[in-house]
């Protein structure tokens, strides 16, 4: 989450099997400039990714590693992938290495990029990008509909509704 400085945060906690009981146990400031618009996604049993906007309102992605009781949180790598923009994130895995990233962009346009993130989250690379709204995109919510095909829910245009089904 983005603190009341608007650094970027990682906090576990432990909740009760009836749900009543919530206790932080760690937390971790892993970007002390910006960590904004986050979307997390399991890697591993005990890796993580997070796509979220940054320093200069840049695209970056992270990992890291966190213990089954959530007393350690570790950051392992970092990838800034877009130096423009990077905002309203929403993170999903396409395969057991894969990840697809919806977010807000240059111009505040639509874009799509795939990444490629090792199971110990010790490399993150881009492989593809594309803009798929070339006027406006925010509020992304992005989905797996069946092995290959993902939607995406999103603000675009005159603040209008749009949904926009991808290929991966």
């Amino acid at each position: 989450f983005g603190g009341n400085d608007n650094a970027g945060w990682i906090n576990t906690f432990t909740i009760s099997a009836d749900g009543e009981t919530i206790t932080k146990v760690a937390n971790l400031k892993h970007d002390t400039n910006k960590g904004l618009h986050n979307s997390l996604v399991q890697v591993d049993s005990d890796t993580y990714a997070l796509a979220y906007r940054g320093n200069g309102d840049d695209g970056f992605m992270s990992t890291f590693t966190i213990s089954a009781d959530g007393s350690t949180i570790t950051e392992v790598d970092s990838l800034e992938h877009d130096t423009a923009k990077g905002a309203h994130n929403s993170l999903v895995q396409v395969d057991s290495d894969t990840y697809a990233l919806a977010y807000r962009g240059n111009d505040d346009d639509g874009f799509m990029s795939t990444f490629t993130i090792s199971a110990d989250g010790s490399t993150i690379t881009e492989v593809d990008s594309l803009e798929h709204d070339t006027d406006n995109a925010t509020s992304n919510s992005l989905v797996q509909v069946d092995s290959d095909t993902y939607a995406l829910a999103y603000r675009g245009t005159d603040n209008d509704g749009f949904i926009s089904t991808f290929t991966i």
